[in-house]
């Protein structure tokens, strides 16, 4: 005969097994969008794989320098010839499962819990450029996965050494402002929530480590060579973007390239812990993952940043309602 204490302890179980199951349950994210997608996703498969209490299915859908006006144009063309519109990359949990794909197939590739949509960094803060293709892209993808919750990837501003900010006059400062108030319209409009990656990266630009002063280097005329110059580039170690980078043409030469817009490891890291939080609930401040070339303190200020500004935003967001 099974006693009162019998019962209780097998609720005990039941209990635990049900904790457990709830705490690893598969979240699955589909980001939409280009290049910045992938840099702030560039390593969320290792944090999640370093916290054993949660678990996510990641996807991408990725056109490089993608804007939302080229996802509709995209979209449009798929339904209206399935032949045509598809321009896809599709990445799942960092392997490229296929290329020349419609972002209809992805969407149906999975039952996406969450996904992700952005504007392209050039636009990002130009107002126009999100209308009316923000709209038309929320609706193309819950025509086919209804039941995801869209969420809005704020993107970054440029490096003060970008060429972007020198030879086009785009200070940062001005840029982010504007491209994060043009994703916060965006998400009051329709109602979404936002992964605040570009106010993360102002407020780490707001910290001695990662305040970055603009240098008088020119990447167009200068005197360094490969490999003799590999490591004499400007000091890069508080930016946050890849400001120079040597690459190989198809002669086999090694040229210096300016990049500036794109994030560098550290950037990368600091997106991805924004992504992680926001995605699992789980503390920032607790992931013990650090990428390669990072130190214990870059670290540990990168996880204190994107804690830091997902509270804030959160708090931001009580107060609005």
């Amino acid at each position: 005969m099974k006693t009162l204490k019998d019962f209780r302890f097998h609720c005990l179980i039941l209990i635990i097994a049900t904790s457990l199951s709830a705490a690893t349950d598969k979240v699955k994210i589909l980001g939409v969008g280009n290049s910045f997608t992938q840099n702030s996703a560039k390593y969320l498969d290792d944090i999640y794989a370093s916290d054993p209490n949660v678990d996510a299915d990641i996807g991408m859908a990725i056109i490089g320098g993608c804007s939302l006006e080229r996802h509709v144009k995209h979209a449009k063309e798929h339904t209206a010839d399935p032949e045509t519109g598809n321009a896809y990359a599709y990445y799942l949990n960092s392997k490229r499962l296929k290329g020349n794909t419609s972002l209809q197939e992805i969407l149906e590739a999975e039952d996406w819990d969450f996904v992700t949509i952005q504007q392209v960094s050039t636009q990002s803060y130009k107002e126009e450029s999100f209308y009316p293709y923000t709209q038309q892209l929320i609706e193309y993808i819950r025509q086919f996965r209804p039941a995801a919750e869209i969420i809005v990837h704020e993107t970054w501003s440029h490096s003060v050494n970008s060429y972007r900010s020198k030879d086009w006059k785009l200070d940062p400062d001005d840029m982010y402002g504007k491209l994060h108030a043009n994703y916060a319209k965006i998400a009051d409009e329709f109602d979404l929530r936002i992964i605040p990656v570009g106010t993360a990266f102002q407020n780490a630009r707001a910290l001695t480590m990662w305040d970055l002063e603009v240098n008088d280097f020119d990447p167009k005329n200068h005197a360094l060579t490969y490999p003799k110059d590999k490591n004499n580039l400007p000091d890069m170690t508080k930016s946050l973007n890849k400001d120079y980078i040597w690459k190989q043409n198809k002669e086999g030469e090694w040229t210096l390239r300016t990049d500036g817009f794109h994030a560098n490891v550290k950037g990368e890291y600091l997106g991805a812990l924004l992504w992680f939080e926001f995605f699992s609930g789980q503390d920032a401040l607790n992931v013990t993952y650090k990428p390669k070339g990072l130190t214990d303190e870059q670290a540990e200020s990168l996880r204190e940043v994107a804690h830091a500004t997902l509270v804030a935003e959160k708090q931001l967001a009580v107060m609005a309602e």
